[in-house]
């Protein structure tokens, strides 16, 4: 018997585990999220395994005992739930999951889904499991009037993430039912989410397209938010493809937040906030789109390219942007909005210097950018106010935050609402 098998032996796989433990395959991916299992993999073997004897030990505390974040015997009914990916996903939930190359949402290919020019359909996809027309609709109007408040009494000076946070903390004081964690609540929450957030934003552009949010219209207002000028279809295409690619990154670190707090039974609200908290900070692998807008915005012209990443290098400061360890090429997601961003027009000088820093960087590094990159450069290009990367990606991968939120809500003891519990 081959060491592979004989470990084979030793271990069992996450629905094999759901069985023994009588939850579903979400839930285990919760235990592992948490701590309280360990996952593991085997040689030429992508997917995520479990150890026989501490799934065994683990089954038998669970008998004797609730234990914290833990499912009930009787898990709360819910709409039909695709499998995980059989193989190779490197992030262990059916949320989604990287399989070598690709990004997956619910088993498809996230490029794949940036045709359909929808964010709000493909939100759909993440919370129900099934993809279908977007949802998405504006708050009721006391909430749009707050939010009007909001834009009128925020400093003009601050980043556009600092509405947004602030405008989490608005939506979850003005929401008596908050507290609903049943599935059908917190979707009904999550549809409003980021149309919210786009009017938390001031507007920019006049004549900026009204509240419709079907379709590509989240697109369309987003840009009179964050762009002075009137959108060509390429780049409502371009901000369109990016909500949609950047809506979910399996188990990063802000998306470790929102199932953190998800798990302590935190509002919807409060998992985004949690979110948008740690998606703003500067440390994250590869950095952030902020710190990439504000590289790029020290280069002047293409000569100067060389002279400013190496005053970069001297200083000591890291250039931020590029790499992403999670895929063995690079990441599919910064390719697709590269491309986008090419063919979207604005400034072409700019476009010209970040073609420049990219080969440059390629040449000497041997490193693709990452979404951070693609993001800072949509800003850089299309000259859009400093920090509105860090709205973007905000607004898109709340749909992803409220996804996990549902598999953590649904995993917890006395799962649903508390207007449901017997």
């Amino acid at each position: 018997m081959s060491l592979a098998a004989e470990r084979r032996d030793d271990v069992m796989s996450v629905s094999e585990a759901a069985g023994v433990l009588g939850v579903k395959p979400a839930t285990v991916y919760a235990y592992i999220s948490r701590g309280l299992l360990a996952s593991t993999r085997l040689p030429e073997d992508r997917r995520s395994w479990l150890s026989r004897a501490e799934v065994e030990v683990f089954a038998r505390r669970r008998r004797a005992r609730p234990v914290a974040g833990s499912s009930n015997a009787g898990e709360p009914a819910g709409p039909p739930r695709p499998a995980a990916p059989a193989t190779g996903t490197e992030a262990g939930s059916e949320v989604g999951g990287i399989v070598g190359h690709r990004l997956l949402y619910r088993g498809r290919d996230a490029t794949s889904l940036v045709a359909s020019g929808s964010y709000g359909g493909v939100a759909e996809l993440l919370w129900t499991g099934e993809a279908g027309p977007s949802r998405l609709r504006l708050p009721e109007r006391p909430v749009l009037d707050l939010l009007s408040r909001l834009r009128e009494t925020m400093p003009a000076a601050g980043l556009p993430l600092d509405r947004l946070k602030a405008a989490a903390v608005l939506l979850g004081s003005a929401d008596p039912f908050r507290y609903d964690l049943s599935r059908p609540a917190v979707v009904s929450i999550a549809r409003t989410l980021a149309p919210a957030f786009v009017e938390a934003l001031p507007t920019r552009a006049a004549g900026a397209p009204d509240g419709q949010h079907g379709g590509d219209g989240l697109a369309a207002r987003l840009w009179s938010k964050l762009s002075d000028a009137e959108p060509s279809p390429a780049q409502l295409a371009l901000l369109s493809g990016a909500l949609i690619l950047l809506a979910e990154h399996g188990r990063g670190p802000s998306t470790k937040a929102a199932r953190m707090a998800a798990g302590s039974a935190a509002d919807p609200y409060s998992v985004v906030l949690a979110g948008a908290t740690v998606a703003s900070g500067l440390l994250l692998g590869g950095g952030s789109s902020l710190a990439v807008q504000a590289l790029l915005e020290e280069i002047d012209s293409v000569a100067a390219v060389p002279r400013v990443l190496a005053d970069r290098l001297v200083r000591g400061d890291r250039v931020s942007g590029f790499g992403q360890p999670r895929y063995p090429g690079p990441d599919p997601r910064a390719a697709m909005m590269m491309t986008l961003l090419a063919g979207s027009g604005g400034d072409e000088d700019r476009q010209r210097i970040v073609h420049e820093v990219v080969e440059l960087v390629r040449s000497r590094r041997d490193l693709a950018p990452n979404a951070e990159f693609a993001l800072g450069a949509m800003c850089f290009v299309h000259r859009m106010p400093r920090g509105a990367g860090e709205a973007v990606f905000v607004i898109a991968r709340s749909a992803g935050w409220i996804a996990h939120a549902l598999d953590e809500y649904e995993a917890a003891p006395g799962a649903g609402s508390p207007l449901t519990r017997g």
